[in-house]
């Protein structure tokens, strides 16, 4: 099939508003039909071997984790120790929103997920503290970006599944870009607070209260640095890493003893419709992915952007422009799946790290969640929220700004991301 036609087929389906493991689907279909020499059989053999890999296993198990450390009440404990943090802080609900997000990247490891707590929790409460409600949303989908680049990033785990790059690796490399975001993030929301007169939102703490809301955050703060030593010094797999998360939350849902049958049974579902999403969408994308390297579209892409990207400077120009633009239709576990394959070879010809290729992508796929006109993150938020786009969107551009500022850094500077990610 033609590239142009391809494309076409693509955004029909997309315009139509078809959920995007359908658009997926479909415009295999159109490759597999248009293509004589492309067997249906091939197709939809595709479909299921593209979901059979060990290491897809940690998905669901690190959904599940999350899951169960928010009932067992360590979600409500580093809200406490993040209050506590910032309680000096001027803006201090926003600064707690972004130093929670941080805090919770360990267990969420999904930007929507995380948005889409917050904005239920903390946005209602920052409105009634005096935040304008678009100020509020815009805090929350932004801070959501942090949760893919700490690890157990769900991101992460599908670049390094589709690339054939470490997944320890990466999720050690996301840490230091996670914290400079964190940083950033606090730096704009301290000024813009101090412009429009926010103030604090409560006394600072003492140290006694200060050490108990960090103790009682330690189990929450422990879990990460479980996950990433243990993948680093070979005790556990990163699929294995995800059991043991889920016996470490599980081991707190019965310590604390805060959760009940029902809300168990709740994270059970919510885990099995995550997953269920996840993994229809990645099996579309496998099968599509089957049939562009049929037609040696990927090969073509990557020559045709080492010969209009000669230096690397120039291909993380361009990758960014293409992700930025793709992530602001497209859902970003689709376009990983779809794009990373594309790309990588790209960058690895111009003897770009993988590693440091996986973190800049990962963070360019995510920031096209929160941009107009229909970023995946700013809708979740909003529809929570109720906040109207045109709002949100006025809102957001000081923040754009700086997350574009962040990522020229990451693509500028490799060791951001190769000095952990290789340690």
């Amino acid at each position: 099939m033609n590239p142009a036609l391809l494309i076409v087929v693509f955004l029909t389906l997309t315009a139509i508003g078809l959920p995007i493991a359908f658009v997926l689907l479909g415009t295999g279909v159109a490759v597999t039909m248009a293509d004589p020499d492309i067997l249906e059989v091939a197709y939809v053999q595709n479909l299921i071997v593209g979901t059979q890999s060990f290491p897809l296993i940690a998905i669901p198990l690190f959904v599940l984790a999350g899951e169960l450390m928010n009932i067992s009440g360590i979600t409500k404990r580093l809200m406490h120790f993040a209050s506590a943090l910032t309680a000096h802080m001027i803006g201090g609900l926003a600064q707690v929103n972004i130093v929670l997000s941080t805090l919770k990247a360990g267990m969420m490891g999904s930007a929507n997920a995380d948005a889409a707590m917050d904005a239920k929790t903390l946005v209602p409460e920052m409105v009634k503290r005096g935040y304008s409600p678009a100020y509020a949303s815009v805090v929350t989908a932004a801070s959501g970006l942090i949760a893919p680049m700490i690890p157990p990033g769900i991101g992460l785990i599908l670049y390094g599944f589709v690339t054939d790059t470490s997944i320890g690796r990466l999720f050690m490399a996301g840490i230091i870009p996670g914290l400079l975001m964190t940083a950033a993030m606090m730096m704009l929301a301290h000024l813009i607070a101090k412009r429009r007169g926010y103030g604090r939102d409560s006394e600072p703490v003492g140290r006694a209260e200060l050490w108990r809301s960090f103790l009682s955050s330690v189990p929450a703060l422990l879990m990460p640095v479980i996950i990433v030593v243990g993948i680093r010094f070979g005790v556990f797999t990163a699929s294995e890493a995800g059991a043991v998360a889920v016996l470490y939350a599980a081991a707190f849902c019965l310590i604390y003893r805060e959760a009940n049958w029902r809300e168990f049974m709740t994270s059970l579902s919510s885990t099995a419709v995550t997953t269920s999403v996840i993994m229809i969408i990645l099996a579309a994308s496998a099968a599509l992915s089957w049939t562009l390297s049929f037609e040696q579209i990927p090969q073509k892409v990557a020559a045709g952007l080492v010969g209009l990207a000669s230096e690397p400077p120039v291909l993380f120009l361009v990758v960014g422009c293409l992700l930025l633009i793709a992530g602001m239709f497209v859902e970003g576990t689709a376009l990983i799946l779809i794009l990373a394959p594309m790309f990588a070879p790209a960058a690895a010809k111009l003897g770009i790290d993988p590693v440091h290729f996986g973190i800049f992508f990962v963070y360019m796929i995510h920031l096209g969640g929160i941009t107009p006109p229909v970023g995946t993150i700013m809708f979740t938020t909003c529809a929570i929220t109720k906040v109207p786009l045109p709002a949100f969107i006025a809102e957001s551009w000081p923040w754009l700004v700086m997350l574009l500022i962040i990522a020229a850094v990451l693509a500028a500077v490799p060791g951001l991301s190769t000095w952990l990610g290789y340690l």
